[in-house]
């Protein structure tokens, strides 16, 4: 019967615990290019950039619901 009755109740809506994400100010993101310029020598540095861009993106997206 518990059962049964369990399952009428309204499950809680979870969140995801979301840790805080590190800003960047402008003068870092613009040095921060300025090294990726200067050596194009680094061919996965900016993959891996774009990944974190990504991720973090999702991360916002998924501490707003």
């Amino acid at each position: 019967m518990c059962a049964l009755l369990g399952g009428c109740t309204t499950q809680p809506t979870l969140k995801p615990l979301c840790p805080p994400l590190v800003a960047y100010g402008h003068e870092q993101q613009t040095a921060l290019a300025q090294e990726l310029r200067t050596h194009p020598d680094l061919k996965e540095v900016p993959l891996f950039l774009t990944d974190y861009a990504n991720e973090r993106n999702e991360l916002r997206a998924a501490c707003r619901s």
